[in-house]
């Protein structure tokens, strides 16, 4: 029987030197509040824990949930047992999280509905191209354009399989981000379905969503930068 976690791509990170190396990059303050995304076994939330005025860490694994709450009881914890991507009421600083594979487009999707201050994240290398990529490259997608218009994105180092149990079998990478913008749900849901028709003509789109003289000069839907999609997909929303 396959390990569930591995095929969820949830692979914990026991390295103590990319540990360090992650909670020196997000440079947290004790007045900052924290925001964690897959508790784990908790090494990243120890260390967090210490630096933040508070930390929210989510873990939606029930059997790792409550192994994390029988062993960590500091006060400045709060262990929420939940999908983190459902929530819109949280308020924090800072996002520092080692993102299970299988989650990295909702967490990015996320963030970029979310007011902070920046984040560290550490994802899968190929993910890290899609998000890095722009118009006319063979990974250019509606995350790519999301990343894009929402973040600066910064590649801080990667990260080889023996730091992680189970080992991957693919490479990772921590990212530095700075967010510029924030979007709505629904303008992300337009930019996906936007790509859902990626080699469609812009202005063909546009006209059959009702919009009027996009000008796009025959311009494919992905060949179109990031502002320009935002745009589109905003006009969408009517």
């Amino acid at each position: 029987m396959p390990n569930k976690r591995r095929i969820l791509g949830q692979h914990m990170l026991v390295d103590s030197k990319v540990l360090a190396d992650i909670v020196a990059a997000a440079d947290i303050d004790e007045n900052e509040i924290v925001c964690e995304a897959g508790t784990g076994r908790g090494i990243l939330t120890i260390e967090l824990c210490k630096r933040a005025k508070k930390v929210f860490s989510f873990e939606v694994d029930k059997a790792l949930y409550s192994a994390a709450r029988s062993k960590m009881t500091n006060p400045k914890l709060e262990l929420i047992n939940e999908d983190l991507f459902d929530r819109t009421d949280l308020q924090f600083d800072v996002f520092v999280s080692n993102l299970p594979y299988s989650r990295s487009r909702d967490a990015f999707e996320w963030l970029a509905t979310q007011r902070i201050k920046r984040g560290v994240v550490m994802v899968q290398k190929e993910f890290a191209e899609k998000l890095l990529a722009g118009p006319n490259d063979k990974n250019y997608r509606a995350i790519s354009a999301i990343a894009s218009y929402c973040f600066k994105i910064k590649k801080l180092f990667h990260v080889g399989d023996k730091s992680f149990e189970p080992r991957p079998q693919v490479e990772s990478v921590v990212l530095g981000i700075q967010p510029i913008e924030v979007v709505s749900r629904k303008t992300i849901k337009n930019l996906n379905l936007l790509f859902s028709q990626r080699n469609r003509k812009a202005s063909t789109v546009a006209a059959r969503a009702g919009i009027a003289n996009f000008e796009s000069v025959g311009t494919r839907i992905d060949e179109l930068p990031p502002d320009r999609l935002v745009e589109l997909a905003v006009l969408m929303l009517g």
